[in-house]
């Protein structure tokens, strides 16, 4: 299914050389006033750029509201805005061979080949773009309650950023284009960037996201808890592979005495090992996630695979626009999807905004 939520209910659409992607949002509370040029920046932030590591495929990403907004406030109807497809190239898709490592295959078997191929049909990275939309509308909604959320690039290849301070209050200054907590670490990413585009091959990457001011008592026990929430929306990206809250895959190094964090009078804790969550509630401190993108599976190299139609080996040449990595341009869809569900917890929790 496309639709996810409780309170607040997404649903994308499209496929990536159709006439459009959209989204509808139910749930998004009456009277609410939408920062347009807010939301714009924030797809600007996904949309790709003139570096090395993006596609060259060039999109105007503006978006058009068809229902849930009048005279610029939200009427309490469900919202829906969609995006036309204008630079499509579905002639670089003519190959019958399956693309190792994309949805081609599985998508085939499961929709009994009916299945839009092209650029990945509705298994395209490009429904990010609906998801963003809607990030970027939840992010002003959480704003109001000051909820922030920000994120970086923790790691692309073997070249690592230095993490966010679990503990911290305020965000660093972060380029929001390309956003590193140390700066320094751009010209080695570039000039990976640089290599594999020259190579014709593609890098996978790590972005750290944070949500501020989160309060407590947010989520629910076992199905509904926060990390299990915001989880299903970051696994819902195209590339995530892999996801951790606080310490994460760093717990099973650590004795119990060194994970815990110590409650202090005032109900906060002198750590953030947890990243902000414990039996999936909200604990009032830094909420910490990471996730993992695998490397861009469209590759210029030759690769083995096989012709559906005779089940015969085949040697697949991809033509096309793709990235390098999908990082910078990840973190945009990272803070989206967390802030789709810590706009629909909040909603749970308190009943409205």
């Amino acid at each position: 299914m496309n639709t996810i939520g409780n309170e607040l209910r997404l649903t994308v659409f499209g496929e990536s050389h159709g006439p459009a992607v959209g989204c509808t949002i139910d749930g998004i509370p009456a009277g609410f006033c939408i920062d347009s040029d807010a939301v714009a920046f924030e797809l600007s932030r996904r949309a790709p750029h003139s570096g090395v590591e993006s596609t060259k495929r060039k999109e105007k990403d503006t978006f058009e509201i068809v229902s849930g907004v009048y005279n610029g406030v939200s009427t309490g109807a469900p919202l829906t805005a969609i995006f036309k497809n204008t630079d499509a190239r579905s002639e670089d898709y003519s190959t019958p061979v399956l693309r190792p490592s994309h949805a081609d295959l599985t998508a085939a078997v499961k929709y009994r080949g009916h299945n839009d191929p092209r650029g990945g049909g509705m298994f395209s990275g490009r429904l990010t773009l609906p998801l963003v939309f809607a990030g970027a509308v939840c992010k002003q909604l959480l704003s109001r309650r000051g909820i922030h959320i920000g994120s970086h690039v923790l790691q692309v290849g073997s070249i690592a950023d230095a993490p966010f301070d679990p503990m911290m209050t305020v965000f660093p200054e972060l380029d929001p284009f390309f956003p590193l907590v140390d700066p320094g670490v751009k010209s080695g990413i570039d000039a990976l960037f640089a290599d594999l585009r020259q190579s014709g091959n593609s890098v996978g990457g790590v972005v750290e996201c944070a949500a501020l001011g989160v309060p407590a008592g947010l989520g629910e026990p076992f199905f509904n808890g926060l990390e299990s929430m915001i989880a299903h929306m970051l696994f819902s990206i195209p590339g995530v592979h892999g996801v951790d809250f606080g310490a994460g895959f760093d717990f099973p190094g650590m004795l119990g005495s060194e994970a815990n964090d110590p409650i202090l009078p005032d109900l906060s804790t002198s750590s953030n090992h947890s990243g902000g969550i414990n039996g999936g509630i909200s604990n009032g401190m830094p909420l910490i996630m990471r996730a993992a993108f695998r490397p861009v599976p469209s590759i210029a190299l030759p690769q083995r695979s096989i012709d559906p139609s005779t089940r015969q080996p085949a040697t697949l040449e991809l033509r096309g626009r793709h990235d390098v990595c999908i990082l910078p341009r990840g973190c945009a869809a990272i803070e989206a999807a967390a802030a789709i569900a810590l706009c629909d917890a909040l909603l749970s929790f308190e009943g409205k905004l």
